[in-house]
């Protein structure tokens, strides 16, 4: 058997998405079963260790600061749910 760890954010009724990137992945198909273990971060820190993307968010030196603490951060988290 096959796994992957990956993250996802329950919607308001319940439900979630496995992240198209496992579905490729394990190469998952409309109507396979799957087993799905279920634990919840700690803390945000540990969502950093486990979430590649969330570990380089704002490594880069740019443009102006826009003064939002962890803005970045959040917006990954929202568009990534």
């Amino acid at each position: 058997m096959a796994n992957i760890t990956v993250r996802a954010r329950v919607r308001r009724d319940g439900t979630l998405s496995i992240p198209r990137a496992a579905r490729e992945a394990l190469g998952l198909h409309e109507g396979d079963l799957v087993e799905i273990s279920v634990s919840k971060p700690d803390s945000a820190a540990e969502t950093i260790e486990t979430d590649p993307l969330l570990a380089i968010i704002g490594i880069g030196k740019g443009g102006p600061v826009d003064g939002a603490e962890d803005h970045d951060a959040r917006l990954y988290r929202r568009s990534s749910g």
